[in-house]
């Protein structure tokens, strides 16, 4: 099994399946987001992935590090306001933080490493971004 693909699914689910982090965003995007896709959005993008195996290379799990955020597009030239980005970067990481869980083909250990905050400027719009970086420890059933 491809542990990485599974755990990118896990997180896309547990993610859009609560109804308190899809009150506050319009979606949840692993790696791109279409030009027009509405905002503000949660984007999920690996940034790192490694096996532990142990003897006869039986792979115990994925080591797995995922950058999660919520994306704004700040409609202002006024002082920015940060208060959506952070309640949606709060609920990430009320979902993600020393989460464990299963389904039908994976277990997962999630925990944040360490936070997130940015500011980019794509066509003249600002967007600000607020999140964190997780570990996702998954192993196949």
């Amino acid at each position: 099994m491809n542990e990485e693909a599974a755990a990118q699914d896990y997180l896309v689910n547990r993610l859009e399946a609560d109804t308190n982090l899809m009150g506050l965003v319009n979606g949840v995007w692993l790696r791109s987001m279409p030009g027009l896709a509405p905002l503000p959005a949660v984007k999920i993008d690996r940034m790192d992935a490694a096996d532990l195996y142990v003897v006869n290379l039986s792979r115990v799990w994925a080591d797995l590090t995922f950058l999660v955020r919520g994306l704004v597009k700040w409609p202002s030239s006024e002082a920015q306001d940060w208060t959506l980005a952070r309640a949606i970067a709060d609920r990430i990481d009320a979902l993600l933080h020393d989460h464990e869980g299963t389904d039908t083909t994976l277990q997962v250990h999630a925990f944040r490493e360490e936070s997130f905050t940015d500011e980019t400027i794509e066509g003249g719009d600002l967007f600000l971004h607020a999140g964190g970086v997780y570990r996702v420890r998954a192993h196949a059933l």
